[in-house]
């Protein structure tokens, strides 16, 4: 059984991943576990490989969603990204970006916030 918080973070990434979508995103993969790392959603936007962390947030009380992706969790994500692209060799042409996308369950209907290239970028 899920917790609040995962059901939370589900239904964030579900949100999510319909706004890629519609935007003309194509979805490779979700909640993508290499080590202790996971990617949220992996993602083509033409020749652009996006690892996309998605933070959903129901207060404001403890900051912004943005706010809680440390330099810690940046690094693993970039770990994650390389280790990623050794078991997907085919993927190693694409430009590679990192995205944050917040979703603001704090209004209605939710919010989303979309930063692209939010903390590191590579060309």
């Amino acid at each position: 059984m899920k917790t609040y918080r995962q059901n939370l973070g589900q239904s964030g990434e579900d949100l999510a991943v319909q706004y890629l979508r519609q935007r003309g995103y194509k979805i490779l993969k979700r909640n993508y576990r290499i080590g202790r790392a996971e990617i949220d959603i992996i993602a083509l936007d033409q020749d652009d490989l996006i690892l996309i962390e998605v933070k959903s947030i129901r207060t404001n009380r403890f900051g912004q969603g943005e706010e809680h992706i440390t330099s810690r969790k940046k690094i693993m994500l970039i770990r994650a990204a390389y280790r990623f692209l050794d078991y997907f060799p085919e993927m190693s042409g694409k430009n590679l970006r990192f995205d944050v996308m917040v979703i603001d369950f704090t209004c209605f209907p939710a919010g989303i916030r979309h930063y692209q290239g939010a903390f590191w970028q590579q060309s």
